[in-house]
């Protein structure tokens, strides 16, 4: 089934949990903006949320919040491989332990990072999975072709945001299960993507399944926004809407593709960064 945002944009903003309150605890509590109102600079963003972490995590009822102030991240305007899994690097992925959100960071379009991208969607026990699956430019049957090739735990529920591709798929034969696709025509439109993330969440909220997240991917959504300081509150915001919500998430990132700073400022978001290469070898950063 496919949502169209022209569809499903008027029901959003009323059907979503809030994720309100966690951008007014940065911009109030966390007093991540100067006086005058404007944003400092990322570097200094980075160094706000590190000191103050441990107290910006949600822990209010979801249910009592606005959702409309994802305005928090709105535009400001300007004037087929290996299957197998070594024991060093199963051993690796258990140490990843409750992290909610997991940056895999490595070459992409690689057997190794499709191999791990499964691993990471797989549940940490044995109930059936619900999937919520956010490609920015692959279509959702490229992104539904690696979880059918590599994925084994049985899949609840599918729920993919086809961002930017506009897909006009409908069904999908190959894969085993039913699939839900939400557009968001505009990679440059956080406010609305973090709406239908939400959304999605909130409609899992009351099942007992665990959830698992992939966001393919990170790089992808740079490159797509010039503005990375707007990208960098998105994720934050995202980050604590996925804990709340016990989500374990990852988020594909290919270091070569970005600047040092970039790499070492969008890292530092992450409970965990697994870092991979072609071959497979893999580390914890």
């Amino acid at each position: 089934m496919t949502h169209d945002e022209e569809d499903s944009s008027s029901t959003d903003d009323a059907s979503s949990s809030s994720l309100g309150e966690l951008a007014d605890q940065l911009d109030d509590t966390n007093q991540l903006s100067d006086a005058s109102g404007d944003w400092r600079s990322l570097s200094e963003l980075v160094n706000s949320i590190e000191q103050r972490r441990g107290d910006a995590e949600p822990t209010a009822d979801l249910d009592d919040r606005d959702l409309g102030r994802w305005d928090f991240v709105a535009r400001e305007e300007s004037g087929e491989g290996d299957s197998a899994v070594d024991p060093k690097t199963e051993a690796l992925l258990e140490l990843t332990g409750g992290a909610s959100n997991i940056l895999l960071s490595g070459p992409g379009d690689c057997p190794a990072e499709q191999n791990f991208c499964s691993r990471l969607m797989e549940p940490r026990v044995d109930d059936p999975v619900n999937l919520l699956v956010v490609t920015i430019s692959d279509t959702p049957s490229q992104r539904l072709s690696v979880l059918e090739n590599y994925l084994e735990s049985p899949v609840n529920d599918t729920v993919v945001v086809d961002v930017r591709t506009y897909n006009r798929e409908s069904s999908y034969e190959e894969y085993d299960g039913p699939v839900d696709i939400h557009t968001v025509s505009n990679a440059q439109d956080l406010r609305r993507l973090g709406i239908v993330i939400s959304k999605v969440l909130t409609e899992w909220e009351d099942l007992s399944d665990p959830i698992t997240m992939c966001v393919h991917s990170l790089s992808d959504l740079l490159e797509l926004n010039e503005d990375h300081q707007r990208v960098f509150r998105f994720l934050h915001v995202l980050r604590g809407r996925v804990q709340s919500a016990d989500v374990r998430a990852h988020y594909h990132f290919d270091p070569e593709r970005h600047d040092d700073q970039a790499v070492r400022t969008f890292s530092s978001l992450f409970d965990t960064v697994i870092q991979f290469d072609e071959n497979g070898s893999i580390a914890l950063g």
